[in-house]
């Protein structure tokens, strides 16, 4: 049996971990940390995402707990609607639909495919060598595992990538914090079943119901970099339900951290028997919502290349030809939203939503 190591208990790794699972690959997915990661609050997990749950088997689980959208508004922070789109129709346009998740639950779900074998929790690898025949992960205060591939899905401070790549990418330096909470959705007064964004002089606004009850919101306000900055400066969006929304939010689920991506695209994802998928090889900005999404895909993909050609070297250069695309080019429509004041004109102007023309265009 071909064995599988992977490094990063995210949504990238145990989405890989079950798609090489369910093709009979022994797995060893090792996290650093001894609980799952939880940080991020919520996730929009758009039809391109729910799709590979689907494939996992895990799709009819995922939307017994997710929020699952009818509509999606954009607001101007003047209180302007300037497109209120109808999505309510895709689940049988597109095969899946337009949802939004709790971290903590999404990958609770992906985890529960997995026995305490195959997820090794506390288990932090420092690096990796490899022959023709193999690939071996050394832990940190000792012991080593081998198996036929590695999978580095440790995120945007991946240490494995830095090997890779001879030391750390060059990352973009903006200053952009993002912000977030949950609230109840009666509270603010907000409907359950819609998720909206807010475009304002400076920066954005949005929220995503995550369940029956509740919500997420997101924001990013240029040059602002504290709760209290952000939270005077939406405290002025009055004709919008900002202020109410962050009024209802829960305390101790604000949390605030810098965001960044590559400065350029990585030219390459695959060393031999080891790859790089999800954030270490493709972080974006929240932009497109898509980075989950991604990296369940990348998961996808890997699965079938693997597939196509037993070997394993010669697979990974296939998954790397086949994606490096098409997340390069969702990196790249992530990056376009945080021109606020551009964003702002052009969603004013249009009439359009353009998160979901860039969607349907990319990622349908």
């Amino acid at each position: 049996m071909r064995r599988a190591l992977i490094c990063g208990a995210g949504v990238a790794g145990l989405g890989a971990a079950l798609q090489l699972k369910q093709d009979g690959w022994q797995v060893r997915l090792f996290e650093r940390e001894p609980e799952l990661r939880t940080a991020g609050v919520g996730l929009n997990i758009w039809p391109n995402g729910v799709r590979v749950l689907q494939g996992l088997g895990l799709g009819e689980r995922f939307l017994a707990e997710a929020a699952t959208m009818n509509r999606w508004w954009a607001l101007d922070s003047d209180g302007a609607i300037t497109s209120d789109v109808d999505v309510s129709g895709w689940a049988r346009e597109l095969g899946a639909p337009i949802t939004g998740a709790r971290r903590r639950r999404l990958n609770a779900l992906l985890a529960s495919g997995l026995t305490t074998e195959e997820l090794a929790l506390g288990h932090h690898v420092e690096r990796y060598e490899q022959t023709d025949d193999g690939v071996t992960v050394h832990l940190a205060g000792g012991g080593t595992e081998t198996g036929d591939l590695l999978l580095a899905t440790d995120g945007i401070g991946s240490r494995l990538r830095n090997q890779m790549l001879g030391g750390p990418p060059v990352f973009t330096d903006e200053g952009y914090w993002r912000w977030r909470g949950v609230f109840a959705c009666a509270d603010a007064g907000v409907p359950t079943d819609v998720q909206a964004d807010v475009y304002g002089p400076q920066g954005h606004f949005g929220w995503i119901p995550i369940d029956d009850t509740h919500a997420y919101w997101y924001g990013t306000l240029a040059g602002h970099t504290t709760l209290e900055e952000v939270t005077r400066t939406y405290g002025g969006w009055t004709r919008t339900p900002v202020p109410a929304i962050i009024a209802a939010s829960q305390p101790d689920s604000l949390i605030g951290r810098e965001i960044a991506h590559y400065a350029e695209h990585l030219d390459r994802w695959v060393d031999g028997r080891v790859a790089l998928i999800g954030d270490a090889a493709h972080p974006m900005y929240p932009g497109m919502a898509q980075g989950a999404n991604q990296a369940l895909i990348d998961g996808e993909v890997l699965a079938a290349c693997l597939r196509e050609t037993p070997d394993v070297p010669a697979a990974l250069r296939e998954l790397e030809r086949r994606r490096t695309g098409p997340a390069h080019r969702m990196v790249e429509y992530s990056r376009l939203h945080f021109d606020f004041p551009t964003t702002r004109t052009q969603y004013a102007s249009s009439g359009t939503n353009l998160q979901i023309e860039r969607y349907l265009e990319a990622a349908s």
